[in-house]
């Protein structure tokens, strides 16, 4: 091979291989996107989401509608019938009834209602579900009159687990929080420690600023 044939060549594999780590990286940069929700924070909570809960073809965003969906029929029972709401929930995603030293062993740290409740809650029971998003600690509270209050504490940052029902941001006490309406009720999710907690049955946001100053000093 002449010597201009040898430039020739190699200048050809040069673009190439240029060609090659540019479309690489628009690639990588499409993925980090499809990554992200509507609030720009990552969901690696999604890659993380257990076999036994993975329908074959299925996409993460497959999977978290799915998610939504179970969460909608849970929203629905849970004010009418709470027993028949949580057993549908633990039958769904592999729950498991542990106190606090159970949770330990299962997801490495002692839920945040171990310390206790604000006045007029008792805790009913904590159990641990593998959810398409994390594996979480689920804590059903009772109010004094009987009514139900259900605490996530989680590790996703962002509970996208509501479809497209009506959100905000609001202070709750000290903290920013994601209040979604529920019709008769709303969800609130805000950052605790390392984790978060998503309250679900609650009243108002006064409720959400009670629940939020407790657990932050427990």
């Amino acid at each position: 091979m002449s010597t201009a044939a040898a430039v020739l060549v190699l200048l050809g594999a040069g673009l190439w291989y240029g060609e090659e780590r540019g479309g690489a990286k628009e690639l990588g940069s499409g993925e980090a996107m499809a990554m992200h929700g509507s609030d720009g924070h990552t969901h690696e909570g999604e890659n993380a989401m257990s076999a036994e809960h993975m329908v074959p073809g299925g996409t993460p965003h497959d999977h978290m509608a799915q998610f939504a969906g179970v969460m909608n029929d849970y929203l629905q029972k849970l004010p009418s019938d709470p027993d028949a709401a949580e057993q549908m929930l633990l039958s769904k995603y592999d729950g498991e009834t542990v106190d606090s030293d159970g949770a330990v062993k299962l997801v490495g740290y002692r839920p945040i209602v171990s310390s206790g409740l604000p006045a007029g809650y008792s805790l009913e029971s904590t159990s641990v579900l593998k959810m398409p998003c994390c594996t979480c600690v689920k804590a059903v509270c009772k109010r004094d009159d009987g009514s139900t209050l259900v605490l996530f504490e989680h590790d996703d940052e962002e509970a996208a687990w509501f479809g497209n029902r009506p959100s905000s941001i609001a202070m709750c006490g000290e903290k920013n929080c994601c209040l979604v309406d529920l019709d008769s009720s709303i969800a609130a999710t805000w950052k605790q420690g390392s984790r978060s907690v998503t309250a679900v049955g609650v009243r108002d946001q006064h409720e959400v600023a009670t629940l939020v100053t407790w657990l932050d000093k427990s």
